[in-house]
């Protein structure tokens, strides 16, 4: 075998462990919660050594970023295909629920972010990872604004903040109180985006 090929064999090989590295960390620390998790306990439902977590990741810090950062990529293609298949008229209103929905059938992602919120307050080393998260939210929520409303009368990111906050804040609500019913928001908040249109 060439030593190009092993080498792409290799590649692959680091990307499907990390990968099944951070599938197995989400669900663990979605049963347990950041502080009762162990590395240990991670690298045993990923089936790998206990030192390939620390050696990919560093540490249960910066995997945690790292299993919020996957689950945020899969939502953010979920707006790219609705725009893809729908109606612009009806886009607006489906693409506010599909964070919504986000906080009924998997709350513990929110969670976690919350977790990640904490632990960027009290640690410098995570500021700047929480940092580079909320800006990376802040700008997908900006490029599905743009493409579902078009021009509007406020800049598409100062939205996106008040959307992000918006969502993580309803979803700590919806954690904390399960009875909440959050069922008409995503209509509310389409209306009042709608205020924003440029005419």
């Amino acid at each position: 075998m060439s030593k190009q090929k092993n080498q792409a064999t290799s590649s692959e090989t680091v990307q499907e462990t990390r990968t099944r590295i951070i599938a197995a960390a989400y669900k663990v620390l979605a049963e347990k919660g950041y502080e009762a998790t162990t590395l240990r306990e991670i690298s045993k439902a990923a089936d790998a050594a206990p030192g390939l977590v620390h050696y990919y990741f560093g540490g249960k810090d910066q995997l945690l970023v790292e299993v919020l950062k996957a689950v945020s990529e899969r939502y953010t293609r979920t707006p790219e295909q609705l725009m893809q298949s729908t109606d612009t008229q009806d886009m607006l209103p489906m693409v506010l629920q599909q964070p919504i929905d986000q906080i009924i059938e998997e709350p513990e992602w929110y969670r976690l972010r919350h977790e990640l919120f904490a632990l960027g307050l009290h640690n410098t080393l995570m500021a700047p990872k929480v940092r580079e998260l909320l800006a990376e939210g802040r700008e997908s929520i900006a490029m599905s604004i743009e493409n579902t409303l078009g021009a509007t009368t406020v800049e598409p990111t100062i939205l996106a903040t008040m959307l992000l906050a918006f969502f993580d804040g309803l979803a700590l609500q919806k954690i904390m109180d399960p009875e909440l019913d959050i069922s008409m928001f995503a209509t509310v908040l389409a209306n009042i985006l709608r205020s924003f249109e440029q005419h």
